[in-house]
């Protein structure tokens, strides 16, 4: 197993009273492939209400890369744990 990082792109929940945000996010997780990254990444989202609109990119993690600071962390929660799924930082865009 591998830690994967994953942009992708979704549809955030709303609360009802607000159209649906759409946006890019940095997962990261633990898996066997790309493949199996992404949809075990997909399953999260929808069980927390999100839906996987499309991944920009995957890659495993490259421990001589320099990441950001949001990022490293992010990927040092997630080699702690290796039933882990996070989430980064949710950037919205508007549509038209």
């Amino acid at each position: 197993m591998k830690t994967w990082m994953v942009c992708a792109e979704l549809v955030g929940k709303t609360d009802g009273n607000s159209s649906a945000k759409i946006g890019f996010m940095n997962i990261t997780t633990w898996a066997e492939s790309k493949n199996m990254a992404e949809a075990k990444i997909g399953k999260y989202l929808e069980w927390h209400g999100w839906h996987l609109v499309s991944v920009e990119k995957s890659h495993i993690v490259n421990e001589n890369r320099k990441y950001g600071e949001t990022e490293s962390d992010q990927i040092e929660r997630t080699r702690n744990n290796p039933n882990a799924i996070i989430l980064g930082t949710f950037h919205t865009y508007k549509t038209t």
